[in-house]
């Protein structure tokens, strides 16, 4: 075995295998270097590098989840504890309720987050998903579950030996319930209106929807301390107004009912899509009528008549 010297050249011999010390007696002829490939570093249980987040987003947008931003814990953190940790009154049920803070792995708030969500682009495929289940019909919700299988897939292989945790924007109970809107916000992936409870992504405008948020026990260094600048709003005056008019309908017909986040009667859901159509930034996007209505009632009605077009066209 060989060791540099200072001048970075010449070798000199520093340990000789053989028991005489005769065997490799004599000037080296040549040097070959082994570093471990990343197929063996995986293989070993690496954690990924916190740049190689990209390659997350890949995986994802490979199965329509095409919205992904990183993010720092701290941000989204910071975020609540401003606003005294708690949503407005006449959210999901019409009460108030605590939001938890995100883990960070004792980084002292440094450690990466990713925010995951998708636009009309999963609809597809989670139809083709759907499609190949045995028994489709008997899945009660079975977009939360195409999204529990697919980002679970994406996450798993990603991480490796890295722990992680998946906070779920179907999971409303007290101990896992994260703000998918302000992390939208504070992350810089959306606008969010407090005022309408609205979230306007640049590209795709208000039709998104947000999945799950993933806390890794990596480093978010290299996102820098302070958060990103908040976009600015998305609308025009004209469609604010419109907006807030909508907002305002939406919200005095869902309080004459009783509403769950299992769904909601169709003329609701009219009224809440409504609110969405006001947005011009990324109408091209919008939503077909099936999955808005499947979207916001969860009638399987809906997604019935989705998966026999689907079959149709197939």
């Amino acid at each position: 075995m060989y060791g540099w010297q200072a001048d970075g050249v010449t070798l000199d011999l520093v340990h000789d295998p053989h028991p005489d010390g005769t065997f490799l007696s004599g000037p080296p002829l040549w040097a070959a270097f082994y570093s471990p490939s990343s197929s063996a570093a995986a293989a070993a249980g690496s954690s990924p590098a916190p740049a190689d987040s990209e390659a997350l987003a890949r995986q994802l947008d490979s199965v329509g989840f095409d919205l992904c931003t990183s993010f720092r814990s701290s941000w989204y953190n910071d975020l609540i504890r401003s606003l005294g940790l708690a949503t407005d009154e006449d959210h999901v049920g019409g009460t108030a309720f605590k939001l938890i803070s995100l883990p960070d792995f004792g980084r002292g708030g440094d450690a990466l987050a990713v925010l995951i969500g998708n636009s009309k682009a999963m609809w597809p495929i989670f139809l083709r998903w759907l499609c190949k289940q045995p028994n489709p019909d008997q899945i009660e919700d079975p977009v939360d579950d195409f999204a529990d299988e697919a980002i679970r897939s994406a996450v798993a292989s990603f991480a490796g030996s890295t722990k992680y945790d998946i906070f779920w924007a179907a999971d409303y109970s007290p101990e896992r319930l994260v703000d998918m809107n302000r992390v939208s916000l504070v992350s810089g992936m959306c606008y969010f209106s407090e005022e309408m409870f609205l979230s306007v992504h640049p590209t795709f405008g208000s039709w998104v929807a947000f999945r799950a948020v993933v806390v890794f026990d990596l480093p978010a260094t290299h996102l820098g301390e302070a958060a990103p600048e908040r976009l600015p709003s998305l609308l025009t005056a004209e469609e604010e107004a419109a907006a807030r008019v909508a907002f305002a309908e939406a919200m005095r017909a869902s309080s004459e009912v009783e509403m769950t986040p299992k769904g909601m009667p169709l003329h609701i859901a009219y009224k809440w899509a409504a609110l969405r159509d006001c947005v011009g930034v990324g109408r091209e996007h919008k939503y077909s009528n099936l999955q808005s209505e499947y979207h916001y009632t969860k009638d399987p009605d809906f997604l019935l008549r989705a998966l026999k077009e689907e079959v149709h066209q197939v």
